[in-house]
Order: structure tokens, then sequence, then C-alpha cells
């Protein structure tokens, strides 16, 4: 069946916010461990992204089921930015999820492909974004590198 990328709208938020969360469910993290307003608070995220860091989703259509999305913005810096953007608008790509009966036919490669637009088009000259281990070989092919960010568990 063919599938399409497209430009996620407000009405494909409910299909992007549950996806997001089996991505959490597909990292082991426990039921549990996910707060009981989980939903509310990714669609109020996905909100807020498009009115102040220049969000944009998009989701991946087989027929008429969504089997795939991926959103990206504008990061916003955990510290004071001194640099004007023109010379430093960092994006970012998160929750890229693709249905597991869909995976491994380059779903995956296309919403990224979608989602770098975006952020090319909108002024982004560098483009961040957290893979699970699953998603480094396919990064890493389309040009990703990793960088000096460490961490620390206490």
């Amino acid at each position: 069946m063919v599938t399409e990328i497209a430009a996620a709208t407000v009405a494909d938020d409910a299909v992007v916010c549950d996806h997001y969360l089996r991505l959490w469910e597909g990292y082991g993290v426990p039921p549990d461990h996910i707060l009981a307003d989980a939903r509310e608070r990714i669609l109020a995220f996905i909100a807020q992204g498009r009115a102040e860091l220049e969000l944009a989703a998009f989701v991946c259509r087989t027929g008429t089921a969504v089997v795939g999305s991926a959103c990206c913005q504008v990061r916003r810096s955990p510290y004071p930015e001194v640099i004007a953007p023109e010379h430093r608008k960092v994006g970012y790509v998160w929750s890229l999820y693709v249905d597991p009966a869909h995976r491994r036919q380059g779903l995956a490669r296309r919403m990224t492909d979608a989602c770098l637009a975006h952020l090319r088009a909108i002024g982004c000259r560098t483009v961040l974004l957290h893979s699970s281990q699953a998603g480094l070989p396919l990064y890493r092919a389309m040009g990703f590198e990793p960088t000096s960010e460490l961490r620390l568990t206490l």
C-alpha cells in the first residue's frame, strides 16, 4: 500500500500524542512512571511549540491509517543565547515513531527528511536529536554525528 508523508494538522495531534507515549513504552518505561495527565501535557506542549518554537509535526499515512509521526521545532536553549539566530538557530527532532508492523520500509528516513526540510526552511543551521539504539544506524547514515554531550546518572 502507498504511504504518504504529510504535514500534521491539529486534527492529528491525538495520534502524535499516542505515538510519543508509545515511544516511552518502547524504551521500557513502566506505565506507573508516566504522569496521569501526560496526554494533556503533550498536547499543550505541541500547541505551545507551534505558537512559540515553529514546531511542525509530520504523519505517515498508509491509506487512512496513521502509522508514524515525527515532530521538530526550534530548540529552546537551556542557557542564555547571546549569538544572533541567523548564526546559531538550532533545530530539534523529537518523537519519531513508526508502528512496528511498518518498520524497515524507509518511513523513519522519510519523516526525518520532512523534519530537516522544515528546519532548513525556517533558518536552522544545526539539528539535534536524541536517538534510541535502534535509530542510531539510520541517523548516522543521514549524516548525524555524535556530540560532546555528557550524562551523569545520580
